[in-house]
């Protein structure tokens, strides 16, 4: 009797010695820092406010934080954040190299990096190789915006010291486009009296998540808990009634980031709203895992980009190559399609075989498309690649090319949208026949791929799956894809 009360004694003692510990490590105080950049966080009235200001602060009350949140220029937060412990620093911009240096909650903020056009000016820029046609593109001195077109080969920049000097030259027409983001502009405009809609997004250059950055060596328990309140915060909608309020119009970053291009008739843009048979796919099964509806369409690069980097990323629909395979987790099939090299019909081009290609002068292809992928894996050095697949198209007809691959699926919206039409073409050799597939970012937790496998296979055997493909294709061969 006496050693079961000593054996409880010590029990006891130890719990209380444990406990102070822990909730220690749960309620550590922490140092939080951020930077000016309005409308995400600045100081009015002496205090710190803004779209992830206004998040820091719910997230500070839901997990019972208390600590003061102190403006500081970026690069002493950003040394602070990575020597000291405890520490956070918002909103951080998570690149490659970032990465792994802080312990990461979010995203709280999309960061689009857009080229801007007075509205009504009709400009068209569907690649990047546009917009280096257009005479001049305002950008603002050593911005990262600025930076990113120099990287890509801009030669038709004009550098301003500030962007107010840089939108009168966009409404004078001295220039075509202005650089800028999607979080800035709004208050730019604003400052100029002018109505938010006065300038348009023409392209979408890069797009990137802004995150509340931990430092490393803060307890993973703090910074589990920030990520479970901030997720409960977009599910209970008071994320997207703090978004709104500063930053109307945009689509707030949801726990899932779903991310497309422009690739009839599997995912494009229909009265201004993503469509395509892959899409209302990912639409339906969003909505029966009761996932918010955020898909956005941009360039296939930038998409691509932001499910290697980013956790709880949805791609689609991406093709399964043995280069891809390790990179990203797979779900599907819900495609598939031939990759075909096309002649210009009367050519008398004959191909065999792989080999018979490589002796052709010169073949286009889509620039990071799976059918240039593959080629490139195969051998191939004759390859012209273009980011718009229709200047492929237009190449073949004039003859810069003497061939063209593309997969049967796309090609005729392609020829359309050339000017031409399938009686210009003519297949000469099927190169392969694969299936493609929704790509989720690889650091996402196995049970969102079960949730979303899942559900996928629930669409193909109640019938959905193929009610929405024939929508779009009516006569497509289904063979494989309901299995």
């Amino acid at each position: 009797m006496r050693l079961t009360f000593y054996l409880w004694m010590v029990i006891l003692s130890m719990q209380c010695m444990a406990s102070p510990q822990k909730n220690a490590a749960h309620n550590a105080a922490l140092t939080i820092l951020t930077q000016e950049h309005a409308p995400l966080n600045f100081k009015k009235d002496g205090k710190v406010t803004g779209q992830a200001a206004e998040v820091v602060k719910e997230l500070m009350k839901r997990t019972d934080t208390h600590a003061d949140i102190r403006s500081v220029p970026w690069e002493e937060g950003y040394r602070t954040t990575l020597k000291e412990p405890n520490t956070v620093l918002f909103a951080t911009v998570m690149t490659p190299v970032r990465k792994e240096l802080f312990q990461w909650v979010g995203p709280v903020t999309v960061l689009d990096t857009n080229l801007y056009a007075i509205k009504g000016s009709n400009i068209v820029i569907k690649t990047l190789d546009d917009a280096k046609k257009v005479s001049k593109i305002a950008t603002i001195t050593d911005y990262y915006s600025e930076q990113v077109l120099k990287k890509e080969g801009f030669t038709n920049l004009q550098s301003f010291p500030d962007e107010e000097s840089a939108l009168k030259k966009l409404l004078s027409g001295d220039v075509q486009l202005l650089v800028s983001d999607n979080t800035a502009m709004p208050t730019i405009l604003k400052k100029a009296g002018l109505n938010a809609d006065t300038v348009v997004s023409a392209f979408t250059v890069s797009t990137d998540l802004a995150y509340i950055a931990f430092s490393k060596n803060t307890s993973s328990n703090i910074v589990s808990r920030w990520q479970k309140n901030l997720d409960a915060m977009k599910r209970d909608g008071s994320f997207d009634k703090i978004y709104v309020k500063w930053l109307p119009g945009e689509i707030p970053p949801g726990i899932f980031q779903m991310v497309t291009e422009e690739y009839p008739p599997v995912t494009f843009m229909k009265d201004g709203k993503p469509a395509g048979f892959v899409t209302d796919i990912v639409r339906q099964i969003a909505l029966r895992l009761k996932a918010k509806d955020n898909i956005r369409l941009t360039s296939w690069k930038n998409a691509y980009n932001m499910a290697i980097l980013h956790p709880n990323v949805i791609l689609f629909s991406a093709e399964r190559t043995p280069q891809r395979e390790g990179l990203f987790q797979w779900i599907g099939p819900v495609g598939k399609n031939s990759a075909i090299l096309y002649a210009k019909k009367g050519s008398k081009i004959k191909i065999d075989s792989l080999e018979d290609a490589k002796k052709v002068k010169a073949i286009a292809t889509t620039t990071d498309w799976f059918t240039e992928q593959y080629l490139k894996s195969k051998g191939f050095t004759n390859l012209v690649s273009s980011k718009d697949p229709a200047e492929n198209l237009r190449q073949l007809m004039n003859g810069k090319v003497q061939l063209s691959i593309f997969t049967d699926l796309t090609i005729p919206e392609i020829a359309k949208s050339a000017g031409y039409s399938m009686n210009d073409l003519e297949p000469v050799y099927t190169v392969s026949q694969t299936y493609f597939y929704i790509a989720i970012s690889k650091d996402t937790k196995p049970s969102v791929i079960k949730a979303w496998q899942t559900e996928l296979d629930k669409l193909k055997k109640d019938g959905t799956f193929e009610k929405i493909y024939k929508s779009y294709l009516p006569d497509a061969d289904m063979s494989g894809l309901l299995k």
